[in-house]
């Protein structure tokens, strides 16, 4: 029987290319095992990549690629696509997380130093001949990344230059899909190039909303967006959930917006809704989706309960 190879914080770190401290607070929660010696850990590599392997699958066929989108930013977006993905994981699925938003909310969420890539998401849209395959990292949550970087933003005059512009990002995975059960993309709070090649390659749209009465009026405009995609582009693509976030259930009016949006769209509106909890806030500051920082909460549990719902397994 041969000894797992030892690792070092660091060596940890750069293996998983997320900062040190978040390599010590999965020590610290008992996630990731390894022994104390004086100051420094020692880390078996077995139990680095058992931390990372992906939950049993049943997987057939090509993932189903949701795209989360709203053009409001503050709405839980980045917060939802991490934690929905790693309930997925949770629930046995191989996932996949992209990043199309610019301010790389979600990488930096999933624990990846976004100053050390090399190689982000702008490099497979704007580059030709790039397996997307060495873009992917792993995560200590559990699903799969596509990070981004500050240099996106200049992705949306860049991509009027390729032939079909909203299109790139569906060829940019195609190769990629068979290897997951879902990808989930993260998009940008705008409705530029980098949404429409969200909603181009998407089998299926959630859109979160804050129930707040001024984060409901562009809900009609981005519908529209959808459909106008539907018609031209993507007529697969369909409305899957509206997702309600940082519900404030003591305030009326929380509760009067998420009645109004029961009623203008029945059946479409996710319940539980996903409650307002400052623990939503640290747990990317602990390096931790929300299942991990706080299980039994009721947050955690709604993303389960939406996970479930998404994969058909409920």
């Amino acid at each position: 029987m041969t000894m797992s190879k030892l690792m070092s914080t660091q060596e940890v770190a750069d293996y998983l290319n997320v900062d040190r401290k978040t390599v010590l607070r999965y020590l610290q929660s008992g996630r990731l095992q390894g022994s104390k010696l004086g100051r420094e850990y020692r880390i078996p590599e077995d139990a680095v990549r058992q931390l990372v392997q992906p939950a049993s699958s049943d997987r057939t066929g090509e993932a189903t690629v949701i795209a989360l989108a709203n053009q409001k930013g503050g709405v839980a977006k980045s917060t939802s696509v991490f934690n929905l993905a790693a309930a997925l994981h949770r629930l046995g699925h191989s996932v996949l997380m992209i990043d199309m938003d610019p301010q790389a909310s979600l990488s930096i969420t999933a624990g990846i130093d976004v100053g050390r890539l090399k190689t982000s998401i702008y490099n497979l849209l704007i580059e030709t001949g790039l397996n997307p395959k060495d873009a992917i990292l792993k995560t200590l949550a559990g699903p799969d990344i596509i990070p981004s970087t500050i240099d996106l933003s200049g992705a949306e005059l860049e991509l009027d230059r390729q032939f079909r512009p909203a299109e790139v990002l569906k060829a940019v995975i195609a190769d990629i899909r068979p290897d997951y059960d879902f990808i989930l993309i993260d998009c940008p709070p705008s409705l530029g190039n980098l949404t429409l090649n969200g909603l181009a390659a998407a089998d299926e749209v959630i859109i979160p909303i804050q129930c707040e009465f001024l984060a409901t009026r562009g809900l009609a405009l981005l519908l529209k967006t959808v459909e106008k995609i539907k018609q031209r582009i993507n007529r697969s693509i369909r409305v899957t959930w509206i997702l309600p976030t940082m519900y404030h259930e003591r305030t009326v009016h929380a509760r009067e917006v998420l009645e109004e949006l029961q009623a203008n769209f029945p059946g479409q509106v996710f319940s539980p809704p996903i409650k307002h909890t400052v623990k939503v806030k640290e747990s990317p500051a602990a390096g931790m989706s929300i299942l991990d920082y706080d299980p039994e909460g009721d947050v955690a549990l709604a993303y389960m309960a939406l996970a479930k719902e998404v994969s058909g397994d409920a």
